[in-house]
């Protein structure tokens, strides 16, 4: 028996296509790691700080398997370097702890701050070099 392989191209987020493909290969990878005795639950998170009245900075993550994924953190130009990031990863952290996490990892480029993540006991665990073109994307680790 042949049977004609078709490729449909959805690079719309907003085409309801998209989220119906989404969803499939989420159920048929979670299928999969059940099987394997891996049962996936990811809890999403999102942190803000303020200064006041005036937005200061946030972290959106999630957390699985024992691990809390730092997907984005920004901190407001006019509140850098008053300890808002630190605050914010220690929140998450803590959250994380909360729900029998024992690591953290993130990834970020070079050109954002490439000693910050150390100083706060992140680990560089590995590096793809060229992303963006002359740069490097990064990626940390830390034991919680």
């Amino acid at each position: 028996m042949t049977v004609e392989l078709v490729l449909t191209t959805l690079a719309e987020e907003a085409d309801p296509a998209f989220a119906a493909a989404r969803e499939r290969v989420l159920d048929w990878l979670d299928d999969h790691g059940r099987a394997a005795g891996v049962v996936f639950e990811a809890r999403p998170l999102a942190i803000t700080a303020s200064l006041g009245d005036r937005p200061a900075g946030g972290l959106i993550g999630s957390t699985n398997l024992g691990w809390l994924h730092v997907n984005l953190l920004a901190v407001a130009p006019e509140a850098r370097r008053a300890g808002v990031g630190r605050a914010l990863l220690a929140a998450a952290e803590d959250l994380a702890r909360g729900r029998g996490c024992h690591g953290a990892w993130l990834d970020t480029y070079d050109h954002q701050g490439p000693d910050y993540y150390p100083r706060l006991g992140w680990e560089m665990f590995g590096e793809l070099p060229d992303f963006p073109k002359g740069g490097c994307r990064r990626f940390y680790r830390k034991a919680l």
